[in-house]
């Protein structure tokens, strides 16, 4: 159902630390600088529902979830975040840059959290309503170095202990090897002006 959109939808990816957000924001400049309309959008959140349940999922106050309560709870928070602003842009052209997707939960509550990655795609699809990207940038970087560049309190997520985050590294990664028409994998450790050019270039393809 993504073929049938006039605009482009790109997620950008990866383990805490990675400078996802950063990226998002000079991508965005940039696809406008290009003469490009384009905006973003933050998975958990961007709509006042979906940032309701952000809330919830990233709460240090709340006890540890079940894996599965995870899911659907970014599930829910994706829906409504896709029917709400990314189809409504892809449908009259916009460039959609998206900080995280269906791909982070695979990575956090599948390779992670212990749940089988396929249920996890499929349930993306059905919450989406068929939507995936055109292009998934992870930016790859060790966890010590990326909770390195972390400031501030950690949420819940942040605060699961370094095995479970290098399970998620591991996950992005295998994600990316097994669908290779579909992801780039980029070197976050560099400075942040080679990481932009290096997600440029592999926006150009799909653009």
């Amino acid at each position: 159902m993504t073929d049938t959109l006039l605009g482009r939808f790109i997620v950008l990816d990866g383990p805490e630390g990675a400078g996802k957000t950063t990226q998002v924001d000079r991508l965005v400049r940039r696809l406008r600088k290009a003469g490009r309309q384009a905006t973003s959008v933050r998975d958990p959140g961007s709509t006042p529902v979906s940032e309701r349940i952000r809330e919830i999922l990233l709460d240090t106050g709340l006890p540890d979830m079940d894996a599965r309560t995870e899911v659907f709870l970014y599930m829910a928070s994706r829906a409504e975040m896709v029917a709400r602003i990314v189809r409504p842009a892809l449908e009259v052209g916009l460039v959609v840059v998206s900080d995280r997707f269906v791909s982070s939960t695979v990575a956090y509550q599948g390779y992670a959290g212990g749940l089988d990655p396929g249920p996890i795609w499929d349930l993306g699809r059905t919450a989406c309503g068929g939507l995936s990207p055109h292009l998934t940038v992870i930016l790859d970087l060790p966890v010590e170095a990326g909770f390195g560049r972390l400031r501030g309190e950690r949420d819940r997520i942040e605060s699961k202990d370094p095995a479970y985050h290098e399970k998620v590294r591991q996950g992005f990664l295998a994600m990316a090897a097994e669908r290779p028409e579909a992801f780039v994998v980029v070197d976050a450790a560099r400075p942040a002006d080679a990481v932009a050019e290096d997600i440029w270039e592999a926006v150009q393809r799909v653009l």
